[in-house]
């Protein structure tokens, strides 16, 4: 402590003997110890002087002066009184008598106050260095301090504007007059301008398709001063013209120091992605929705529309396997989000179990069908393989050809063909059966196409004309 006290000392006054100044205050005894060799030495350099020397009293000022430097009033005083009897033993006649030469009393009278008011003023002149030095070290260690906390305080400023600047949401600050003070790249960004052509100029200067909707909130913040939370816009911005976007928006007052109100904060996330889908799983629950209940109505329709033929596990399995139909062109349009379902998937799952081999043109088997056509077509299909299976050419050692073509017609976009040779004699029937019923109802209400469905000879032949509104 007192080694870093006297660096300061000698940084504030210089090196020796500056640095020297109250070196012995606190220790009363080097301090008392060197004014008795101060006087010493005076003394003995005032006898040197002789008798009647030019200033009698010069030799002690010097000392006192010293003594005061390095200790303070102690010392300083020790040495005064001293000099005081040393003074008075000069000033003594010579001869066994105890008696003062002539004017010894003025000198003495004159010499205590000047010797008291010297000390006093080195006293104070050492007292005040020595608060200036303390002084300075408390300014130099409060400086350095300072320092610390305005770098320790710029680091955070940096690293907050760095997450300010790099933030996946939109900042942005506004004065008074709703002009851009401060704002983020996310936020310039959405607008459609570099982040420096925003300083200084009006919200509505730039993104003016927004003006009617943000700008009653924004005045309606700076005014009351209260958060606005939730807040949804919908607009255009230059950084997509011509596309509707929307915005979940934060409006907060901000204040100054004085605690006015100065200016609008604002923090936005777009939310177009989010609403869109959104909007779009509303309309998927509709649609699954509606189709469940057409669903419902299509089975409702079978069984209402079938007799009670042959056994009861032969009605069971025929309503199963028109079941299991809709059932398969159902998982082709959930797997595809009710997008529609390919012709060429469709096909393949309800003739493939048969061995019925397909022949499907180019422009066929890139076809998407309508989640309506695919039901529709689906049970179609089944039906014309079951019946083969049971009645027709597959129940032998007969064929059954597939092929769908593009027939460049205005009408019908593809044609669909079912032939069957090599089977059971085939004969008109008399009545209409369930199968024919739910063909010819599948065709014309389900797929809104055209029917050909005859009884040959040689086997069942069926044209099926989907039109281009059964696509997808």
């Amino acid at each position: 402590m007192q080694s870093g006290r006297q660096e300061g000392e000698a940084h504030l006054f210089g090196r020796w003997p500056f640095s020297l100044c109250h070196v012995f205050i606190g220790r009363p005894l080097p301090g008392v110890l060197s004014a008795l060799a101060l006087i010493a030495v005076a003394l003995v350099v005032r006898l040197a002087m002789g008798t009647p020397p030019p200033a009698p009293l010069l030799p002690f000022y010097p000392a006192i002066v010293i003594a005061t430097f390095l200790g303070g009033r102690i010392p300083g005083y020790t040495a005064a009184v001293l000099a005081w009897l040393g003074a008075g033993f000069l000033f003594l006649r010579p001869g066994a008598e105890v008696a003062l030469q002539s004017g010894a009393p003025l000198a003495m009278l004159v010499y205590i106050p000047s010797t008291i008011i010297v000390l006093e003023v080195v006293h104070s002149l050492c007292t005040s260095a020595m608060s200036l030095i303390a002084a300075k070290e408390q300014l130099e260690r409060e400086g350095r301090e300072q320092a610390e906390q305005k770098a320790h305080l710029l680091g955070v400023i940096d690293e907050l504007q760095a997450i300010y600047d790099e933030a996946p949401v939109g900042l942005g600050l506004l004065d008074a007059d709703l002009k851009f003070a401060r704002i983020n790249t996310a936020l310039a960004e959405m607008n459609g301008f570099p982040v420096d052509q925003h300083i200084g100029k009006s919200v509505w200067e730039l993104v003016p398709d927004l003006k009617n909707s943000a700008e009653p909130l924004l005045r309606s913040v700076m005014d009351s001063g209260e958060v606005m939370r939730g807040v949804e816009i919908t607009g255009e911005t230059p950084a997509l013209p011509g596309v509707q976007r929307t915005w979940s928006e934060v409006f907060y007052p901000v204040h100054g120091p004085d605690g006015l109100r100065r200016g609008v904060g604002i923090f936005c996330v777009e939310i177009t992605d989010l609403k869109r889908a959104r909007e779009r799983e509303d309309l998927l629950t509709r649609e699954v929705d509606h189709r469940a209940k057409n669903l419902l109505a299509v089975v409702q329709s079978i069984v209402q529309m079938m007799k009670a033929q042959g056994t009861v596990a032969e009605f069971k399995d025929a309503l199963i396997g028109r079941i299991s139909a809709i059932s398969r062109a159902h998982s082709h349009l959930s797997e595809n989000r009710w997008n529609g379902v390919r012709l060429q998937s469709l096909i393949d799952d309800e003739l493939t179990p048969y061995g019925i081999s397909f022949a499907l043109a180019d422009e066929a088997s890139k076809v998407v069908l309508k989640s309506s056509t695919a039901q529709a077509l689906g049970m179609v299909l089944h039906e014309l393989a079951t019946n083969s299976a049971k009645y027709g050419a597959l129940s032998t050692d007969g064929t059954v050809e597939v092929t769908c073509t593009s027939p460049g017609l205005e009408g019908d976009a593809m044609l669909l063909r079912w032939t069957e040779t090599g089977g059971p004699p085939v004969a008109e029937p008399k009545t209409r059966g369930f199968g024919t019923r739910l063909i010819e109802r599948s065709v014309t209400h389900g797929i809104g196409g055209t029917l050909d469905y005859q009884f040959r000879p040689e086997g069942v032949f069926c044209s099926i004309g989907i039109p281009r509104t059964a696509l997808s």
